[in-house]
């Protein structure tokens, strides 16, 4: 099976690079470590106590912290709302270096700050500790200037330094503690030799399992973490790494809790023929979401007012299917996902990326606001210039994303202060953003167990070009591009093509479904579906007797139930009454509603040739439906559709000419075009009185457009650069 062709997450430089502001006054005296520890490591000795948690009075230290100006009340809906940035800390780190620093991030509009120390490594208690300190110190520091702080913590990855001679190495300490591949290895290696770059020459990386008495160890330091002024974790890709070992964990606690949870004996081989491996891959996911909501139960427990932020790598692609961490597998309770959607190149971002890379990228926001079950999402805004940064941005904010803005390839970075504050404050005027209720039509169904089963983890699929030029770009394997998958390609390929169609969806996981969810939407895109569970074949049946459209590729859907178990028959065939046989493009009634069936996988065929004519048949779905916008822009346009209590609200992601470059070879030069075109929305039986218009440019000033209300159609005209929304106001 193929690994991963790219690291699970971005380095992190552990040294903090000051930002300077002109007109700086000389260095204040640098404070003595031991004088900077000196309170706060003190205070976590005997435990935190409600006055420490207080703010700490100028006189001590931690005043050097202090912003010159007045200072602010931090955010109260900071989840919804969040601007977020990154920020190195080091333990030795000067109060006075710290408050230049948070002075920038303050005045480029973030809100959210993830403060990133050295929480990585394997740390005695009194290191903790002091760790501890200067993170409870930054959290302080951000909230006199209106900010939150979450502390960044890997969950599952330890790093030992001088691991061949030390003796506080995690292998050699706990090996009972670490993740065992399917081929009986355990799950770790030592930096040096270009394995990864975020591990240094000697430092031991070891992946420990969410089963064993580790999770103990690591929630009693995340319950330490959030006794102190920081307002929550961000906790780091808790996977099942296959950097060094194949299919974890097959270790004695692993092994035991499946049998306890399944009835099954823990399979030695891959082997997608059988039924026991087939249950556990889908047991896999189950373990990492139990490990998730552990840390959630144990933050809440700790502080209620905290909150629990899981950064995770894997979205839609096979990765999630080998790792085990699947934000589409199950519900997220209150915790919210960052989602680290990867650029083609760690070089360059998506300068290089090809039409059907950008339009990898939409789904995969697209997918993380799915995946995030109505809880906010937060996403990786990774950018090299300004030009390519905004145009992910756009893609973030448009999908109702949060954007985490950061200049490739590192995370504690920006493409441009100047950038960063006019993007951060569009999204501030714009108070209603991420609040109002969606409109969008139509939705496509995902199935994380019928990637699993269908794609059986034969690539990654993270994008569709490959390149071996560029040493830095996702992959150069070609089974590993998703043009060449099964399940993923329908589904990247039906979604691709509704965008095209200019079709506003939602991307809905089948954990979410019911009757009741999908009742708002009049279309229903089910692209390969091949695992189902008998609760979402009976809402699907009900969403179209009750008057919906449901379009169907593929035709072996329902042919696992959700765990793995092969039934007699595909059961969608026979729940949506499908004929048997090749059909193409067939369409059946079935109680108010219809079904329109293709047997072949039309998502993938649309996906690999961008075909007009299939095009024109998804499209003529959509607009029977009355799921599509009318309009004469580019097909490179995504639109989302919220409700607002009076009118409609439009936001557009512009990817007219990005990726000038066609087929599977990235790497060409940067392109982007703007757009103008005509839109017309339906009335609702209203009238309109005002089309206003906002983009987030160097002067961004809202303006009113002009409309023409005829036959109940508001139409308008709109030139815009990369993201724009419309405000359609009716009485």
């Amino acid at each position: 099976m193929s690994p991963p062709r790219r690291p699970l997450r971005r380095p992190r430089s552990r040294v903090p690079s000051p930002i300077w502001l002109p007109g700086d006054s000389p260095a204040p005296p640098a404070l003595a470590r031991r004088d900077f520890l000196r309170l706060g490591a003190a205070a976590f000795a005997v435990g935190l106590t409600p006055g420490f948690t207080a703010c700490l009075p100028t006189g001590t230290p931690y005043g050097g912290i202090e912003p010159d100006g007045p200072t602010k009340e931090p955010p109260e809906q900071w989840l919804r709302d969040a601007r977020t940035a990154g920020f190195e800390v080091a333990v030795d780190a000067k109060p006075w270096e710290l408050r230049e620093q948070l002075d920038v991030l303050a005045a480029s509009g973030v809100n959210v700050v993830e403060a990133d120390s050295d929480l990585s490594a394997y740390l005695t208690d009194s290191q903790f500790d002091e760790q501890l300190a200067v993170l409870d110190l930054v959290a302080y520091g951000c909230h006199l200037r209106g900010m939150r702080c979450v502390a960044y913590y890997p969950t599952l990855e330890v790093l030992s330094a001088e691991a061949a001679t030390a003796e506080h190495v995690m292998s050699k300490e706990h090996p009972d503690w670490m993740q065992i591949s399917i081929d009986g290895k355990p799950n770790m290696f030592v930096g040096g030799g270009g394995r990864v770059f975020w591990v240094d020459p000697g430092v031991e990386s070891a992946w420990m399992c969410p089963a064993s008495g580790y999770v103990d160890y690591f929630l009693g330091r995340v319950k330490r973490l959030v006794s102190s002024r920081l307002d929550g974790l961000w906790g780091d890709v808790p996977l099942l790494s296959d950097i060094e070992g194949n299919w974890p964990c097959t270790n004695a606690a692993c092994r035991d809790k499946f049998l306890k949870d399944t009835g099954m004996t823990l399979p030695a081989e891959v082997n997608w023929e059988s039924p026991e491996f087939r249950r556990w891959v889908i047991w896999r996911h189950q373990l990492i979401w139990e490990f998730e909501q552990r840390i959630l139960q144990a933050i809440k427990a700790t502080k209620p007012a905290a909150e629990c932020i899981i950064e995770t790598v894997t979205m839609d692609y096979n990765g999630g299917t080998i790792q085990g961490l699947d934000g589409a597998h199950a519900k997220p309770g209150d915790l919210v996902r960052v989602w680290e959607v990867d650029a083609v190149s760690d070089g360059q971002a998506m300068r290089g990326a090809t039409a059907d890379d950008w339009n990898c990228m939409a789904v995969m926001m697209r997918h993380g606001t799915g995946a995030s079950f109505g809880r906010p999402s937060w996403i990786f805004s990774y950018g090299y210039n300004e030009d390519d940064a905004e145009r992910v941005m756009a893609l973030a904010i448009a999908t109702r994303n949060n954007p985490y803005e950061t200049k490739i390839p590192l995370m504690c970075t920006t493409v441009g202060n100047g950038f960063r504050q006019r993007m951060y404050d569009w999204m501030t005027r714009q108070q209603d953003l991420y609040i109002l209720p969606g409109a969008n039509h139509a939705a496509v169904l995902f199935s994380s167990a019928s990637r699993d089963f269908l794609d059986r983890n034969s690539g990654v699929g993270l994008y569709a070009s490959l390149n071996s030029v560029d040493s830095l770009w996702w992959s150069s394997e070609e089974q590993d591009s998703s043009l060449t998958t099964q399940y993923l390609a329908d589904y990247r390929g039906t979604c691709k093509a509704l965008l095209h169609a200019h079709v506003p969806f939602d991307v809905v996981p089948v954990a979410g479904v019911t009757a009741a969810a999908l009742a708002g939407y009049k279309l229903l895109a089910i692209p390969s579906a091949v695992s189902l569970s008998n609760d979402v074949l009976q809402a699907i049946q009900a969403f179209v007797t009750q008057g919906g459209t449901v379009l169907v590729t593929g035709n072996d859907g329902g042919t696992y139930d959700e765990n793995g178990t092969v039934r007699s028959q595909p059961a969608l065939g026979s729940t949506l009454g499908l004929p048997a046989g090749e059909a193409s493009w067939v369409t059946n009634a079935s109680g108010k509603g219809k079904v329109v069936y293709v047997s072949s996988r039309a998502g993938r065929d649309y996906f690999q040739s961008t075909n007009p004519a299939l095009l024109t048949q998804f499209a003529n779905v959509a607009a029977a439906a009355n799921a599509q916008v009318a309009t004469t822009g580019p097909k490179e346009l995504l639109l989302d559709l919220r409700r607002a209590p009076d009118g409609i609200v439009l936001v557009c992601a512009n990817m007219f000419g990005l990726g000038a470059t066609s087929g599977v070879n990235g790497g060409g030069p940067y392109s982007e075009q703007n757009s103008t075109f005509r839109v017309s929305i339906p009335d609702e039986g209203k009238v309109p009185t005002k089309v206003l218009f906002s983009e987030p440019t160097e002067r961004a000033v809202d303006r009113e457009l002009p409309f023409e209300h005829k036959d109940g159609v508001v139409s308008f005209d709109i030139a815009m650069h990369a993201l724009g929304l419309v405000r359609v106001s009716l009485s």
